[in-house]
């Protein structure tokens, strides 16, 4: 979620996100200049250009390198936004109550493959669950949904519960679940059965 551009920058909370995410921000683009300037060595080294070889060799480690600065800005930007949205609402967050009026699992399908393309183990299914609400805040109606991050929670949610969020007074598109509170006030029931959580699946843990 991205906070309004016309929402004041709080650059003391954005200065501690960008100090969360700098060292692996540098390692990421030490390491993609290393792979990139080797890729370029390897081929210009070579003093005939068609050794198909060199090329070959060459251009993994230049693609190596490519997408090592790529995902130096890419991956670092996204953990930036989240930190900062943290440190948002936890300044400027307010308690609301929401509505839940969907919950719903999805899931992906994960295979490992050895050097010869042959499939470790059985595979494994990664889950995300899901949940939306609808919830008011300063005499407007919201709607979200969030990514719970435990199945023992999402289990215990029926539709019509209520939510305890924490909403960004400054823009109500920012919030989260606060899943401590919601834990205490599930304390006790049951969880569905059966579960639409498949068994043995693995939980996504979105930010």
């Amino acid at each position: 979620m991205i906070v309004r551009k016309d929402v004041p920058i709080d650059w003391p909370l954005l200065i501690a996100a960008l100090r969360e995410e700098i060292g692996w921000f540098v390692l990421l683009v030490v390491m993609g200049f290393v792979f990139g300037g080797v890729g370029v060595l390897v081929a210009i080294s070579y003093e005939n250009w068609l050794d198909f070889g060199a090329l070959l060799i060459g251009g993994i480690f230049l693609l190596c390198g490519i997408a090592l600065l790529v995902a130096a800005f890419i991956g670092p930007v996204s953990s930036v936004g989240y930190h900062y949205h943290q440190g948002l609402l936890g300044k400027h967050g307010v308690n609301v109550d929401a509505v839940l009026t969907k919950k719903e699992v999805q899931c992906q399908f994960h295979q490992d493959y050895d050097h010869n393309n042959n499939p470790l183990g059985e595979g494994y299914l990664y889950c995300d669950l899901l949940v939306e609400f609808d919830f008011q805040f300063n005499g407007s109606n919201y709607s979200g949904a969030y990514y719970l991050g435990k199945a023992g929670l999402f289990d215990k949610l029926r539709g019509g519960d209520l939510l305890p969020l924490k909403v960004l007074r400054l823009d109500p598109s920012v919030y989260k679940v606060r899943e401590r509170r919601l834990a205490n006030i599930l304390k006790g029931r049951e969880p569905e059965h059966p579960s639409q959580i498949p068994v043995g699946a693995e939980i996504s843990q979105q930010v």
